[in-house]
């Protein structure tokens, strides 16, 4: 399939996008690795399928012209398309290991991640990974410990980090439990978010003071 480069203002958004995209990132990818991918067009009706929001960055960039694909087909069809496009990206799921190492061999500009994400990325690993176990001699008083980063380890790499991501993982049938749970905290505690309903269920829970900020 080849592509063309054309006007950028003889196309058109689609209308009924329901994605929602983050221009900021998609400008900052154009400015450091260009358009690597075309955007995917209906030929009859130029609208954009595939590609709205890399469209709007470089509008944002003042671009005039712009790589695109067209496809031959009806409106119903540009509609799965537009659909597919987007849910199938949604499906897709990473080898944690292979993105770490990926992430960090390059300059991340440009990528979407910062070093914050590479961060959460590690400690998820760290949390996954099969332990490694120290084994006592045998003459020694103390049972056999497991060996993980503790605080102290990480200070230095998390001592500009003021956010940090909490990951949990639960079968189908508790997230949807925890997730409703989730709702009623949030109205019980008068806050909008979850992070801070768990923060409050926690203290409740642990007659502990949460840390200010």
């Amino acid at each position: 399939m080849e592509f063309t480069k054309v006007a950028i203002d003889t196309l058109t958004e689609y209308e009924k996008n329901p994605r929602k995209g983050n221009i900021k990132e998609l400008t900052e990818s154009l400015i450091a690795n260009g358009q690597y991918k075309p955007i995917v067009v209906q030929k009859s009706t130029k609208r954009i399928l595939a590609g709205n929001h890399l469209w709007k960055a470089a509008k944002e960039l003042n671009w005039t012209e712009i790589n695109i694909v067209e496809i031959d087909v009806d409106d119903n069809q540009a509609k799965k398309i537009v659909v597919a496009d987007n849910r199938l990206a949604d499906l897709g799921a990473y080898d944690e290991r292979l993105l770490f190492d990926l992430l960090s061999d390059i300059d991340l500009v440009g990528t979407g991640y910062i070093p914050a994400d590479v961060d959460d990325l590690l400690a998820m690993i760290e949390e996954q990974s099969t332990p490694d176990w120290k084994i006592a001699g045998a003459q020694a008083n103390q049972e056999n410990v497991q060996i993980r980063p503790t605080l102290a380890d990480r200070a230095d790499r998390y001592a500009e980090r003021t956010i940090r991501l909490l990951m949990c993982e639960y079968p189908n049938h508790q997230y949807i439990w925890i997730v409703e749970a989730l709702v009623g905290l949030r109205e019980k505690y008068g806050v909008d978010n979850n992070a801070f309903a768990i923060l409050h269920a926690v203290s409740e829970v642990t007659g502990l003071e949460v840390p200010k900020l």
